[in-house]
């Protein structure tokens, strides 16, 4: 293998030889054939939590929080969690290096440059791409079969068929252990204000031409009784928002794109398999076109890209549309709160053939990973089980507090999750509210949250229990403050995700090739400029023809090249 080219695929940083020192194995040995054994008579069934009979190391790179409050008698290596890994399962781990969190990236990305790796690695989409590539890493199939917990299982298994092509390689086989995102976080939807709609007599809009109405009867008739010509119909993005992103974009102009099947940033798949770059489309075209007569009649913030604070101007009960995913109950939680504003959540602008097409997050951006060398893969899935099974109860007995975060010391740490978490709790809690299940009928063990949530959602729901309306919440409950923005986020937010039907789009690519590592900085700031000027009015539309032949001059085609190559199409 050529080093160069797998330090192109994860860094931007030059491989200098004194860094390299303690990265850990290299890839190229031959793993020992003989693992470390279960202990006799371990059923199968049993295998999730069973401690080996002789101690079984393991090599990792660790991520240290440089704020972290480590108790006086512990460490990064040595901690209540790596001991309670000894006790329980006779696994020993051993830190090969300790890299502050800031740092861990650049550091991994070294040690995947020289080939020397540890056995075990919590890697970012591009570092597994390049590991995969390179064949450095070992296929799990066998031990998620037999070592990952029900939980686990569950989890990877809710990520559906996306997260398995994300885990898979072109056999088929599994080869990373993933903190599933949660798949609702990557839609975005618009808020709209139910109140302003009811003071003018209007109905919600659907599609785009409703919306701009609606948008220019927000700016022109005073929806907010003032007297003054006050009112932003639609919020843009500020000066630290982005008009486009992977995944969830609060105040982003995500749906606006996508109403015209334009996906910028995004790497898309043609029916051949060909990758092509949603950004240089001529549905992008199109959709920035749509967007700059918005943006000329006033109808989105004349502040857009300058404004500093979106929220503070959301809070401000001046803005009638915004866009965001579900959780933005939260960023209007104040209002809510203060019973100020009726915020409501739509599938908005449908596409002329009525469907709501929508980009999609990643299935996951984390990925536990075994080198080729590592002789006990399966242990991953012990310390992974563990984590899942008793972090709760640690909480609960003391060992985690503000001074031990498991985030912060705990051995090849991530969030674990259902990616239709939110989903299931939207169900849950309607059907609960409906009287159709009892708290009985719920097993809380894979849903952290979900019990908190059905016990304050009797005390802050008024009925009817299907009517969201703001008057239909309790405001005057203790439990509103700590409670009542989540739960706006799951049954209003969440609410499309669930009722209506959408057209889901995947990037088709999240690695990183050799020209991206030069150029993709300046294509990307190209872009940006570009899209800007033209939303704005500063350009003409033909400013995009323009950027289209300038990226694919620039780079661009090259890129494109490297992926299809590397996908093998």
């Amino acid at each position: 293998m050529k080093q160069k080219q797998i330090i192109a695929l994860v860094s931007a940083t030059a491989l200098a030889a004194t860094a390299l020192a303690g990265c850990g194995k290299t890839s190229e040995e031959n793993p020992q054939t003989t693992a470390v054994k279960e202990a006799e008579g371990t059923a199968k069934e049993d295998l999730p939590f069973s401690k080996y009979a002789e101690t079984v190391t393991v090599h990792l790179g660790g991520s240290m929080n440089p704020n972290a409050k480590i108790p006086d008698g512990m460490s990064y290596e040595d901690n209540s969690y790596t001991r309670l890994l000894k006790e329980d399962f006779n696994i020993e781990v051993v830190y090969d290096w300790v890299a502050s969190s800031s740092d861990f990236d650049e550091k991994m990305n070294l040690c995947i440059g020289s080939g020397a790796i540890p056995d075990l690695m919590n890697v970012n989409a591009a570092q597994y791409r390049a590991l995969l590539k390179y064949d450095m890493i070992q296929p799990l199939d066998q031990y998620f079969e037999d070592y990952a917990s029900d939980a686990l299982k569950g989890y990877v298994e809710s990520g559906g068929e996306e997260l398995k092509k994300c885990i898979s390689n072109d056999k088929g086989e599994m080869m990373a252990i993933p903190a599933p995102n949660i798949t609702a976080g990557g839609i975005n939807e618009m808020w709209i204000r139910q109140d302003w709609l009811d003071n003018l007599g209007l109905e919600v809009p659907r599609t785009w031409d409703e919306m701009a109405a609606v948008a220019e009867a927000f700016v022109t008739q005073d929806p907010d009784g003032n007297g003054e010509a006050d009112t932003i119909g639609i919020l843009g993005p500020g000066n630290s928002d982005h008009m486009n992103a992977i995944g969830g974009n609060q105040f982003g102009l995500d749906p606006l794109f996508s109403s015209f099947q334009s996906y910028p940033q995004y790497w898309l798949q043609d029916e051949d398999g060909t990758v092509k770059y949603g950004s240089i489309q001529p549905e992008t075209r199109t959709a920035l076109e749509k967007i700059q007569k918005l943006y000329t009649d006033k109808l989105i913030d004349p502040e857009m890209l300058v404004r500093s604070n979106c929220q503070e101007a959301v809070l401000s009960g001046k803005v009638g549309i915004f866009f965001g995913p579900w959780w933005c109950g939260y960023t209007v939680g104040d209002a809510t709160l203060a019973g100020e504003a009726d915020w409501r959540a739509y599938f908005t602008p449908l596409s002329e053939d009525g469907n709501y097409y929508t980009h999609m997050a990643e299935p996951t951006t984390k990925y536990v990973v075994a080198s080729k060398s590592c002789k006990n893969p399966e242990a991953a899935f012990k310390i992974i089980n563990n984590e899942i099974a008793n972090e709760q109860q640690w909480i609960a007995d003391g060992i985690t507090s503000t001074e031990i975060s498991t985030a912060d010391l705990y051995p090849l740490f991530n969030v674990y999750d259902n990616a239709d978490e939110i989903e299931t709790s939207y169900d849950a809690l309607t059907k609960y509210l409906a009287g159709e299940i009892t708290m009985d009928d719920v097993d809380f063990s894979r849903h952290k949250l979900l019990k908190g949530d059905m016990e304050a959602v009797t005390e802050l729901k008024k009925e009817p229990y299907d009517d969201f309306s703001l008057d239909k919440w309790n405001l005057d409950s203790d439990l509103a403050k700590t409670k009542l923005p989540r739960l706006v986020s799951i049954l209003v937010g969440e609410a499309p995700s669930v009722n209506d039907k959408y057209i889901p789009v995947y990037n088709a690519y999240n690695g990183q090739t050799e020209t991206m590592q030069a150029k993709w900085a300046n294509l990307k700031k190209m872009e940006e400029e570009t899209f800007a000027k033209i939303v704005m009015g500063k350009a003409d539309i033909s400013e995009f023809d323009t950027f289209v032949e300038n990226w694919k001059n620039q780079g661009g085609d090259q890129i494109l090249k490297e992926i299809n190559d590397e996908l093998g199409k």
